[in-house]
This record gives structure tokens, C-alpha cells and sequence, in this order.
């Protein structure tokens, strides 16, 4: 899993438009397809050169399975096709300005 340090919050409800923008959501599509993008109830992350999501990363428990690196061109968003599911699906997105945040589903 990731060297940094990893932001998260308890509650949807109670969270910050400041953690619903940089938190990755995920919807699973035709069983094995998962598309993440960064964001929640509508507040999406910024692309710019100053401020942007570097990447995303996708885990099955502590196992890497897959990973998209992106610009400030690119919208923060990526489709995973995974066949199987061990353990639970574990989505990382660092920003360049405030770390790694990381949702499980």
C-alpha cells in the first residue's frame, strides 16, 4: 500500500466539501468493471498545474492490482476491469497538495 499518509473520514454526513473533493468514489459496472473518479455528491477535484489528482491506485486488500497516473489535462477518473475480488477493493488517489485519500468498498 502507499508510503504516505493516508486521509479518510468516518461519516458522508458530516464530512467537509474540502473531503468530499478529494475522496475517491467507485461504481462498479457489468460485475468486473470499476469506474473510480474523485469526488463526492457532486464536489470534483480540480485539475489545474497548480493542483491536481497525480493518480489513482486500486487494491484487493493490500495487493496492487492496477494504477493510472494522469496531468492536469486529464479528467481524475479511470475504469479497472477486475475478474476477481479477494479480499476488499482499496482505491488510493494522491493530490498534489494534500496527500493520498483512500475509500473501501
Amino acid at each position: 500500500m502507499s508510503d504516505y499518509e493516508i486521509h479518510t473520514f468516518e461519516d458522508i454526513n458530516t464530512a467537509s466539501d474540502f473531503e468530499l473533493k478529494h475522496t475517491p468514489s467507485i461504481e462498479v459496472i457489468e460485475d468486473t468493471v470499476y469506474i473510480v473518479s474523485i469526488g463526492l455528491k457532486g464536489i470534483a477535484h480540480p485539475q489545474t498545474e497548480e493542483h491536481l489528482i497525480e493518480w489513482i491506485k486500486i487494491f484487493d486488500g493490500p495487493e496492487l492490482i492496477d494504477s493510472v497516473e494522469f496531468t492536469a489535462a486529464d479528467a481524475p477518473e479511470a475504469a479497472f476491469d477486475i475478474e476477481q475480488v479477494n479480499e476488499q477493493i482499496i482505491v488510493q488517489a494522491y493530490c498534489n497538495l494534500h496527500g493520498v485519500w483512500e475509500a473501501r468498498f
